[in-house]
């Protein structure tokens, strides 16, 4: 057992792998297609292959990675219809969010203290700061759906989506997802549910265009 194995309890570095791995996949330290070879993997840990092995079980369950026989694992290659399957979840829930928000003054407050912060971060030209607000954006009306069947759902296409959304990012389309997002939160404000739903399924509309553009080849 490795020293950072002895100084964490098992179940500690078997959630820290996954946790570390997952989030190098969103981060697109793999790109689509990489191999992830549980030994190499063992080297940039610092851990034995058990918590590896472990991990890469539940990233394939979460769909990040996929494993074959005799060729082990990859980090996962999306298909321009995995992105509209994705994107066609995420606007049925987000819809039915933005319904349950209206009239939430407190969580309409929450939104308009993100777009502020989101567009600092973009004058500041802080990319990395802004994608996360912009996660975030989503995130706020996620938390509106109070169904436990759910969560583990939101959770798993919450992945898929930030690991997409490195497709096709940029200042430019970080600007246009900000101004459709002071859109959504002006209809709400107007208690004009139908116009923030439609506000919304314009932004994600958009947002999947880019992404599968990003996909098809030769695309960023």
């Amino acid at each position: 057992m490795s020293a950072t194995e002895d100084a964490v309890a098992p179940v500690q570095v078997k959630d820290l792998v996954y946790r570390k791995l997952r989030d190098a996949l969103i981060a697109h330290e793999f790109v689509p297609g990489e191999s992830m070879r549980e030994a190499a993997l063992s080297m940039r840990l610092g851990v034995s292959k058990t918590p590896i092995r472990e991990a890469l079980v539940r990233l394939e369950h979460d769909g990040l990675v996929e494993i074959a026989p005799y060729r082990g694992a990859r980090a996962r290659v999306y298909s321009a219809a995995d992105a509209r399957e994705l994107h066609e979840a995420r606007e049925l829930l987000q819809c039915e969010c933005v319904r349950l928000a209206a009239g939430h003054a407190d969580v309409l407050d929450r939104i308009e203290t993100n777009l502020d912060a989101t567009a600092s971060a973009l004058d500041a030209g802080d990319l990395d700061e802004a994608a996360a607000l912009l996660d975030a954006f989503d995130d706020i009306f996620f938390d509106l759906l109070d169904n436990a069947l759910l969560e583990g759902v939101i959770e798993r296409l919450s992945l898929h989506l930030r690991r997409l959304g490195k497709l096709g990012a940029g200042q430019m389309r970080f600007a246009d997802s900000l101004g459709q997002h002071r859109a959504i939160l002006s209809a709400l404000r107007a208690g004009d549910v139908p116009a923030a739903q439609e506000a919304l399924r314009g932004h994600l509309r958009e947002v999947c265009e880019v992404q599968v553009a990003a996909l098809a080849p030769g695309g960023d």
